[in-house]
């Protein structure tokens, strides 16, 4: 389920801008029969980000996750409510990771062609008039194959696009993608690759699914995920919302 959390925190992270809240209902299948359900609240704030995700697991039972990335800081913070503690990320870390894998290893991956479909599709989410959106890819590596599906609903009539564009640069110029935090298949470039289409959607996503297959034939995996917005608003967060808790000391 982290492996989950972790892929809508910064795939939706993409679509952000100014001060606004919003929540967003997932539920999910597959990686062996990890499914579940989850409730993510995110909260955004200029360069602040927090996400607020609670799971529903037949593994694990409920539990919750709260995440703070300050780009003023270049830092990401996980915090631990019930043990009072928190860590601490450098985003700079992130960017490192990417770096250790060495340029003979990069030149062994094939990177996809990946396929941004607009089907002129309409139709009404939360009053928004939102258009369909189908983005599909097939990677290989040393590792296996992997298919990606993803089908968007986005809207146009969410204020502030200026602000998307602004946080989405800042993010790409940290060192923020989603390869540097989650090397899935040891494929980085794909996921680069994945979040430059990405990001040049214009629009907000009130729906998505997403369908993705991994692995080689003697052993594979698969996710599928359904993501509903259920609620968003624009009123003026607390700065407060974007630090640690008193109390709180750093994880060992």
């Amino acid at each position: 389920m982290k492996i989950h959390r972790l892929f809508l925190v910064l795939l939706f992270g993409i679509f952000l801008y100014g001060d606004v809240m919003y929540e967003m209902t997932t539920a999910s299948e597959g990686m062996m029969g990890m499914g579940g359900e989850a409730t993510m609240r995110v909260f955004v704030k200029g360069d602040y980000l927090r996400t607020e995700t609670t799971s529903q697991s037949p593994m694990t039972g409920e539990t919750t996750d709260i995440t703070i990335i300050r780009l003023d800081k270049r830092v990401i913070w996980t915090l631990y409510p019930e043990e009072k503690e928190y860590a601490e990320t450098e985003i700079e870390q992130l960017e490192e990771l990417k770096q250790q894998v060495s340029p003979e290893e990069e030149a062994k991956v094939e990177i996809p062609e990946i396929k941004v479909e607009r089907t002129g599709e309409k139709k009404k989410i939360l009053n928004k008039n939102c258009e369909k959106i189908v983005i599909s890819m097939d990677a290989t590596s040393e590792e296996g194959v992997m298919t990606f599906t993803q089908t968007m609903w986005i809207t146009k009539e969410i204020p502030g696009f200026q602000e998307i564009n602004n946080f989405n640069k800042k993010m790409s110029e940290l060192g923020m993608t989603q390869s540097s935090a989650m090397k899935m298949g040891g494929n980085k470039e794909s996921y680069e690759e994945l979040q430059k289409k990405t990001s040049e959607i214009e629009g907000f996503p009130l729906e998505m699914d997403l369908d993705m297959t991994m692995g080689a034939e003697e052993m594979t995996f698969s996710i599928k995920m359904h993501s509903t917005v259920t609620n968003f608003n624009t009123k003026p967060i607390d700065r407060k919302v974007f630090e640690i808790p008193t109390g709180y000391t750093l994880k060992d």
